[in-house]
């Protein structure tokens, strides 16, 4: 543990002066200092323990034909969450693989009747779409209350306490219907009959570039959304999280983003368009065989190309994006800070990619460990009050966490 210096004292607007993030004022009976003790993240998982968890999990999936993937999930979950420890204190994960069971089998069925309803006829295929805008918000709250609920450090449970059920539908059913409602008005377009429809396909497809070019310009605003709803509501103990954060902030990181790829595409243009003289001219001079040699030389070029253009961006903005939101989450008495390197996390990407592809895919389990490594702890906890106290403070809300995982009778968890 370490004293953090002054500058974080003043962290900009996370650790506001409101009372908003306490769930009860009055239960917690402790004044925040103005000293902020820091403590990291540890990451202790190796790649070799769970090599050998995600073989058992993977040969036991395909043997029960998936029944088993609750139990490996839940072993996973167990292993990552008790080699992750804040103050040297492990996190735990206490869901229940039969429950998690019957939430899987639940969301499966649900998707598996939505799938074929499009194929069956336009009308079913609508229905299906208002049916997963209006269960996809409470399936996704009821994966987070799951999710926190069976979370716990110091022996603590966590919660997610979000108290207006409008929010969830707010973040989730804009986008979805962005995305879904147009395909389903063109097949209805294509069931009419051709001397009914003849002008309205080419007026269908270009409604739907306009809607698909307003989704592309809303993404931004859609995943700020979600991360504000996420990280406004969990809870441990009295305290409660905000995420402080316009949403000019999270354009600004997708803007960066596509510059990456920008520039990506730029200077690995630059290098083939150099080349292709070489090429023309060994075809007119050298012959054929000189021309192919050159042809040969782009497709490292290429190769090399489809690689970064898969990597780099996508590094880029993972890390971007963990920096963003959770420095932006806390409160007046704790918040977070994370910085995780983008070069270190991208030349991490690229060392775990070509691996993967020597070793067929067994380095796989490594590349996993040695990610969630180097994210982890890059993160720390800056808190203003004396982590005992907090922890005290926070028993005495434990009933309220078994009873947001008691209220969850599905065991819903999609993984987010």
């Amino acid at each position: 543990m370490a004293v953090a210096n002054s500058a974080l004292a003043h962290p900009g607007s996370v650790l506001k002066t409101s009372n908003s993030a306490i769930t009860q004022p009055g239960m917690l009976n402790v004044a925040p200092t103005q000293d902020i003790a820091s403590y990291p993240v540890r990451f202790s998982a190796t790649g070799s323990e769970y090599l050998r968890i995600w073989i058992v999990n993977l040969l036991l999936i395909v043997v029960t034909f998936g029944i088993y993937l609750p139990w490996a999930k839940v072993r996973k979950l167990k292993y990552f969450y008790n080699n992750t420890r804040i103050d040297e204190e492990p996190l735990d994960f206490h869901g229940e693989p039969k429950k998690m069971l019957r939430g899987t089998m639940i969301v499966g069925v649900f998707f598996l009747v939505y799938s074929k309803a499009a194929g069956f006829a336009p009308i079913a295929g609508l229905i299906a779409v208002l049916a997963l805008l209006v269960l996809w918000p409470l399936l996704f709250r009821a994966s987070m209350r799951f999710r926190l609920a069976n979370t716990s450090w110091r022996g603590l449970r966590f919660r997610f306490v979000d108290s207006k059920l409008l929010e969830p539908y707010m973040c989730l059913v804009p986008p979805l219907a962005l995305l879904l409602l147009p395909s389903t008005m063109l097949s209805f377009a294509a069931s009419e009959p051709a001397s009914k429809s003849a002008a309205l396909p080419q007026g269908m497809g270009a409604t739907m570039g306009l809607v698909f070019l307003l989704f592309l310009g809303l993404v931004p605003y859609f995943f700020w959304r979600l991360k504000r709803y996420q990280h406004n509501h969990y809870a441990w103990g009295p305290l409660k999280s905000e995420y402080r954060s316009g949403v000019g902030t999270m354009y600004g990181l997708f803007a960066r983003t596509i510059a990456v790829v920008a520039l990506l595409v730029l200077v690995f243009g630059g290098f083939a368009f150099a080349l292709l003289p070489g090429v023309w001219g060994s075809g007119t001079k050298g012959g054929v065989g000189a021309m192919l040699s050159l042809l040969l030389a782009l497709v490292p070029l290429l190769i090399l190309f489809f690689i970064s253009i898969n990597i780099a961006p996508r590094a880029y903005f993972t890390a971007r994006m963990q920096n963003l939101v959770w420095s932006r989450t806390g409160n007046r008495y704790f918040r977070f800070k994370s910085e995780l390197m983008v070069w270190p996390y991208m030349r991490l990407q690229f060392k775990n990619y070509l691996l993967i592809l020597i070793t067929l895919g067994f380095y796989w389990p490594f590349a996993v460990v040695a990610t969630k490594k180097m994210q982890l702890e890059a993160i720390s906890l800056k808190s203003r009050i004396g982590l005992d106290a907090l922890t005290d403070a926070a028993r005495k809300r434990e009933s309220d966490a078994a009873g947001d995982m008691a209220a969850d009778l599905f065991g819903l968890d999609v993984g987010m």
